[in-house]
């Protein structure tokens, strides 16, 4: 019975109560509201760039589709089940089964690639790319972000990090031309995010606990860390960003 309490809880109520569901707009008590705030202001400024097919891979459950959907032609997910099994059971949108290593599309027959926080999980981002390049028409855009100060997330399946001048090289071999460059916060969302992150995982480790009595005061300093984040941010510290966001077009 406390097992049905502690499930329903994390899977209905905490959710619910943190904008978890409606990410990447979550609610300033989301654990990770600072880097879910400017990935969403980076797919908002991205939304001129998107066009004709749209592929989205690692799109998982698809968070950025609304506002994706009504500036292209047609919007494709691509992820693999065997990790995001309920995608493929609820979604009405066209999906398919694949790894990014080996894309089920012919050579220059996509418009725009969406890439975003799937690289560093990839344990050959260099077989990825090729890939990505294949299938990226000319003068097709590639819309790529991956972290950079970030916690370890998704383990065993975390095997990179980028640096600004790791990402723009790497964009480089492969004949990209960068048209934007953005740092996705500065210290405050750097310090802030891995704190949250650190006292959630903590508090982790009693569930019952974590989701009944200690529940309401998380919330709490989640909002205030965030706000304190927020804050922290106006000082653009560059060597301190926890995420770039990068839209380049292939020549």
């Amino acid at each position: 019975m406390l097992e049905k309490i502690v499930q329903f809880i994390s899977y209905k109520i905490i959710p619910s109560v943190t904008g978890e569901t409606k990410a990447p707009n979550v609610y300033w008590t989301n654990r990770g509201y600072l880097n879910h705030k400017h990935l969403h202001s980076s797919i908002l400024k991205s939304v001129s760039y998107l066009h004709g097919i749209c592929v989205d891979i690692g799109s998982g459950n698809s968070p950025y589709k609304k506002i994706i959907l009504p500036n292209v032609d047609e919007y494709i997910a691509v992820d693999k089940s065997n990790i995001h099994k309920h995608m493929f059971q609820t979604s009405k949108e066209k999906f398919i089964d694949a790894d990014i290593k080996d894309l089920p599309f012919d050579n220059n027959s996509i418009d725009t690639v969406i890439l975003t926080q799937v690289l560093e999980h990839i344990d050959d981002p260099y077989k990825a790319m090729d890939e990505v390049k294949r299938v990226i028409k000319k003068d097709g855009i590639l819309i790529l972000s991956v972290p950079f100060i970030y916690q370890a997330h998704a383990v065993p399946y975390d095997y990179f990090r980028f640096s600004e001048y790791g990402l723009k090289k790497l964009l480089k071999d492969y004949d990209y031309e960068i048209l934007e460059f953005h740092y996705q916060g500065y210290l405050g969302t750097t310090i802030f995010s891995i704190i949250n992150c650190w006292i959630w995982n903590l508090s982790s480790q009693n569930k019952l606990l974590r989701n009944t009595i200690l529940l309401p005061f998380l919330l709490l300093i989640f909002t205030i860390n965030n706000i304190f984040g927020r804050i922290l941010d106006k000082i653009k510290m560059k060597e301190f960003t926890p995420n770039f966001w990068v839209i380049a077009k292939k020549p």
